[in-house]
């Protein structure tokens, strides 16, 4: 069951702060008024523009970070890299991707959600 929002004069309403509250006493007073179509349209496109060029800055840049691990999953884990023909350090980043995408499966689960979880050529 979802809260219903609170508006200004709501039994229980706080603004965020002063800003806040100027802001909704400028719009409420009619102070504000609606920009010309073509006025909209011209900021409109330079706000999509600016989000595109934004959204395509943060893809391309990296940032490093350092990590500790047993030896023994160093081990593995470059054991794992050289099996599918990458740099440890790719295999790394690509499993981190997967996982924050959201893509990461667990395979025994994944079994479980397609009922396969006991045949043997699922196993592969």
């Amino acid at each position: 069951m979802s809260k219903k929002p609170l508006y200004p004069g709501d039994r229980g309403f706080q603004y965020l702060d002063d800003e806040e509250k100027q802001l909704i006493d400028e719009i409420e007073g009619s102070q504000w008024t609606s920009l010309p179509a073509d006025e909209l349209e011209f900021h409109e496109a330079r706000a999509h523009e600016a989000a595109r060029n934004t959204l395509a800055e943060i893809g391309t840049k990296s940032e490093r970070m350092n990590i500790r691990m047993t030896l023994a999953d160093m081990e593995a884990l470059k054991a794992a890299a050289e099996r599918e023909g990458l740099p440890y350090q790719s295999l790394v980043t690509s499993v981190l991707h997967k996982f924050t995408t959201g893509r990461l499966v667990d395979l025994d689960e994944a079994r479980k959600v397609l009922g396969v979880e006991g045949r043997p050529e699922a196993r592969r």
